[in-house]
């Protein structure tokens, strides 16, 4: 029997989880309005672009991240949505030169991991519109745009298997969960409550690990960046605990046995 909770969580959680999951662009939106002088020194005296660059990369950053969170929350032009945001990932990740910092990419990865999970979600909702025309396409779609969601959400946790020394026992243990968390998210197995599992243990996270609120510049500043993207990657864990694996997944396998 169904509680009182669990029905609302069910209304909701789709739009928590589009929430969360565009969470770093609004917050990135915002900081680059607020820091707008000191961003355009930075790209002008710092890594020597022109000032006309500088100010249309700035403000299609600003721009693209907040409208295109707004109409991700919404469910509105999902293609052209998910497009700008992914342009805007890869226009930082090149601009700022970062693209050969492993933390960054692999968390740039799996933020782009969820944003392919919008998409899949977008083909479904489609197929469901034209019940009575070829849905194949849809489909198809639909499954491998989730298959590679799926794959590139748990690049976030590649960070903890490969840096750092200190092989205490903590992080092992951490290791260990999250490297069969990875595994059966990969291979479509017990998705769902997989991904709800590692949505949560990254929120948890979040809060005793990255509390940006409680540093002063700035340390804050690096902290609240690393908050929001693991908000966002755990908002991609939870719209895939919703969506469920798709069709190229041992759960899909089970059913038709």
């Amino acid at each position: 029997m169904e509680t009182t909770f669990i029905r609302y969580y069910k209304n909701y959680s789709p739009i928590i989880a589009r929430t969360f999951l565009v969470a770093t662009f609004i917050e990135d939106s915002f900081r680059l309005m607020f820091q707008y002088n000191q961003q355009r020194r930075y790209m002008e005296n710092v890594r020597g672009y022109g000032s006309v660059i500088t100010f249309l990369f700035l403000w299609f950053n600003i721009i693209g991240q907040f409208g295109g969170s707004i109409l991700a929350i919404l469910k509105k032009w999902t293609p052209y949505t998910v497009l700008c945001l992914f342009l805007t990932t890869v226009s930082q990740t090149i601009a700022y030169g970062l693209i050969f910092d492993e933390l960054t990419l692999c968390r740039s990865l799996s933020v782009t991991g969820g944003l392919l999970l919008l998409l899949s979600d977008y083909f479904v909702k489609e197929k469901t519109l034209f019940a009575g025309l070829p849905e194949i396409d849809e489909d198809t779609k639909s499954n491998y745009f989730r298959l590679a969601g799926r794959l590139l959400l748990v690049f976030l946790f590649l960070t903890q298997f490969f840096s750092g020394n200190n092989w205490t026992f903590e992080r092992v243990l951490m290791i260990l969960i999250c490297g069969v968390g990875c595994i059966l998210i990969i291979i479509g197995f017990k998705a769902k409550e997989t991904a709800l599992c590692l949505s949560a243990f990254l929120i948890l996270f979040d809060i005793f690990v990255n509390h940006w609120w409680t540093y002063r510049l700035p340390k804050r500043d690096f902290a609240k960046y690393d908050f929001f993207q693991i908000l966002s990657i755990s908002g991609g864990f939870l719209l895939l605990s919703n969506m469920g694996a798709g069709s190229f997944s041992m759960d899909e396998k089970k059913k038709s046995i």
